[in-house]
């Protein structure tokens, strides 16, 4: 069994975990506007709570986005930084199917999930998915775009829902069970392993960061209108 090192910070929280012999570990934190300061400082702070020496790490899985692009570039630039400097694998994983995924172990009955993330400047991200077998495969392309356009696909799905974009004021109608389930590295965990035994690790170019959005669009995080504060 590889020891992977997990990472996601493509929402307000902020989290690692680690894949060993011994068990996994994992921390998260809801950690706003400072990922920076602490991703690192949690990758070392579990490396030690696990007696696991950066050298004997063999890969690191990271959430690609579609999320914050803030949270997004400091996941792929610490992922890069200690691929690079071990001489190890990288794997870029959907934050949007962490939350799927997520649903998923929660509910065995659970088979199909769309999931619906606030991409704020008046816009969602979402993606649909299906449960096979101990995988899970997208159902279509993930998008960006207004809420009236993604409540156009769902109005036609039959399946779970989920993600903190239900909790905009826009899907207020729709089942909010499932509204408070953000992307977490705890959430990589069979993924990544999948991934591993796939032979999906390779060099950081090959696993670019996931916007969804020309970086042009962007602005800083709190200068982007949520549509939460309306």
């Amino acid at each position: 069994m590889p020891n992977l090192l997990l990472l996601d910070a493509s929402s307000s929280l902020c989290s690692v975990a680690l894949l060993t012999d011994q068990g996994d570990f994992w921390k998260t934190e809801d950690q706003p506007r400072r990922h920076a300061q602490r991703l690192l400082a949690m990758v070392d702070e579990i490396l030690e709570e696990a007696g696991v020496s950066p050298q004997a790490l063999n890969g690191v899985a990271f959430g690609r986005g579609p999320g914050s692009f803030t949270g997004i570039r400091i996941a792929v630039s610490v992922a890069q930084g200690i691929s690079l400097g071990l001489g190890i694998p990288v794997c870029g994983l959907s934050s949007l199917q962490l939350i799927a995924r997520a649903v998923c172990e929660q509910d065995d009955s659970v088979n199909d999930v769309m999931v619906i993330m606030d991409a704020h400047m008046g816009e969602v991200f979402w993606g649909q998915f299906r449960r096979s077998g101990d995988d899970l495969m997208p159902l279509s392309e993930e998008q960006v775009g207004t809420p009236e356009v993604c409540q156009q696909q769902l109005s036609q799905w039959q399946g779970s829902i989920a993600g903190g974009g239900l909790q905009l004021a826009d899907f207020s109608a729709y089942p909010q069970a499932l509204n408070g389930i953000q992307p977490e590295a705890r959430f990589m965990t069979t993924a990544a392993r999948q991934a591993w035994d796939r032979g999906d690790f390779s060099d950081p170019e090959n696993h670019p960061p996931v916007y969804l959005r020309n970086s042009v669009a962007w602005k800083k995080l709190d200068e982007q209108p949520s549509l939460l504060k309306k």
